[in-house]
């Protein structure tokens, strides 16, 4: 199937729909906000010292620092738009969570835990809106044939950050999910954009030796980056997951029993930001 501009453009006025839905269960009553508080408490009790970190990697100084570091690897490829997206995408995304949260800001207590310090400005997640950006912006500036690893590792990258304020209490998931589609949703519209202007005037890497040696370099730097990284997730995951079994697993077992609605909502979180990441990759890699 083409991806045209006008089907970009449908599928973020999707995610608006998405959104707009989500936002009526996380402030109405019922069930959703049963398994949103639910899923919240369930979080609070992993809180630890070692998620401050995790949760910083959302704030605007290291969200800067790693934006611009991808606007220059896309600037080397060859890619300026690229480059651009980017650049665009990290402001409107910032800009426009920082608006809703002040617009919608509305009371939600989490019941009868003193842990939880959710503001009434806290839909949609700004740390979340800023991780999942990242890891679009990850998505389009690695070459095609990288794409779907940039996807996992991406959404690896915006869960952790994006469970880790859940844990610390800053936030329910409804926020999480949304600050998700608001990153796409922004994402679609500057990829509708651009590939209206490549319909007009295609974009040109550049020409020359040099050039064509700074892209080649460019290209192995990122599938060493990214296979370095992907091989460091797994190690990291086998040696938690093995010494957490041996150690604890008893308890763990026990408090996945006792907090089922945790463990489905981040089950729903981990699914939607691969989703919404494999989407993308196709979108960026699907020429018009």
């Amino acid at each position: 199937m083409t991806l045209t501009p006008r089907k970009l453009l449908l599928a973020a006025a999707a995610c608006v729909a998405a959104f707009l839905v989500l936002l009526a269960l996380a402030y109405g009553g019922g069930s959703a906000r049963w398994l949103d508080t639910a899923a919240l408490r369930g979080f609070l009790g992993l809180q630890s010292g070692a998620l401050d970190p995790l949760a910083g990697l959302g704030d605007a100084p290291p969200v800067g620092v790693l934006a611009s570091a991808l606007a220059a690897f896309a600037l080397v490829r060859g890619r300026p738009r690229s480059a651009a997206l980017v650049i665009v995408l990290m402001a409107l995304t910032s800009i426009s969570s920082q608006l809703l949260k002040a617009l919608l800001a509305y009371p939600r207590p989490a019941g009868d835990t003193n842990l939880s310090n959710v503001a009434p400005e806290a839909f949609p997640s700004g740390h979340a809106t800023a991780a999942m950006s990242l890891a679009i912006a990850l998505v389009i500036v690695v070459p095609a044939r990288l794409r779907a690893l940039a996807a996992v590792l991406g959404a690896g990258f915006a869960l952790s950050v994006s469970l880790s304020v859940v844990a610390l209490g800053w936030h329910f998931p409804s926020d999480v999910a949304g600050g998700f589609l608001l990153a796409t949703f922004w994402a679609l519209v500057l990829l509708a954009g651009l590939r209206a202007a490549e319909a007009r005037r295609p974009e040109r890497s550049g020409r020359g030796r040099l050039a064509g040696a700074a892209q080649a370099a460019a290209d192995r730097l990122a599938a060493l980056g990214l296979g370095v990284a992907a091989g460091a997730g797994a190690l990291v995951l086998g040696v938690v997951g093995t010494a957490t079994v041996v150690l604890r697993g008893g308890d763990v077992l026990v408090y996945v029993h006792d907090n089922t609605a945790m463990v489905t909502v981040a089950a729903a979180l981990m699914l939607s930001a691969l989703g919404l990441l494999a989407a993308l990759a196709a979108a960026a890699t699907r020429r018009g």
